[in-house]
């Protein structure tokens, strides 16, 4: 079911605010844009969830940009809020996965990252991964080679 969309005026408000935040990350001024985007964030009326669109996008961006910026505890933090505005608090939708997990290897987390890519393919299959994503798919598996099984050794 679609969620409500926020007030037209609200909306331009916000829309004004991001088209300036565009323009500063064209730029190459990640740390104002992000601060830009986040004025536009303040705007959605709470809870921020009930609302068409915004909370979702933005929220997916801040993971973005705080993985650009190399800030984990910031990134996490907006993991967790992306995740409650795509209604997913179990960490099963596709897109809030591959959000997490890109951030996260961006980060150089492999540790989290290689659990949220097993986890697409454990919830979605190979197909889970397509285009550029593909690379993250043998990643897994490289990482998978890697590490020990989880059978005995040495016929303990």
């Amino acid at each position: 079911m679609r969620k409500p969309q926020i007030d037209v005026t609200i909306r331009t408000e916000i829309d004004n605010l991001l088209e300036r935040s565009a323009k500063l990350f064209a730029s190459g001024a990640l740390q104002s844009s992000l601060s830009v985007a986040l004025e536009a964030w303040d705007l959605i009326p709470e809870p921020k969830e009930a609302w068409d669109f915004y909370g979702q996008s933005l929220s997916a961006g801040f993971v973005v940009d705080y993985a650009d910026l190399g800030d984990k505890k910031s990134c996490q933090k907006w993991v967790e809020i992306m995740a409650h505005m795509y209604d997913d608090p179990n960490h099963e939708d596709h897109y809030v996965l591959m959000q997490e997990g890109e951030a996260m290897y961006k980060l150089g987390d492999l540790e989290r990252a290689f659990y949220v890519f097993s986890r697409i393919e454990e919830l979605y299959g190979p197909q889970g991964f397509e285009g550029e994503q593909r690379a993250y798919l043998a990643f897994i598996k490289e990482e998978r080679a890697k590490r020990p099984t989880n059978g005995s050794q040495d016929g303990e």
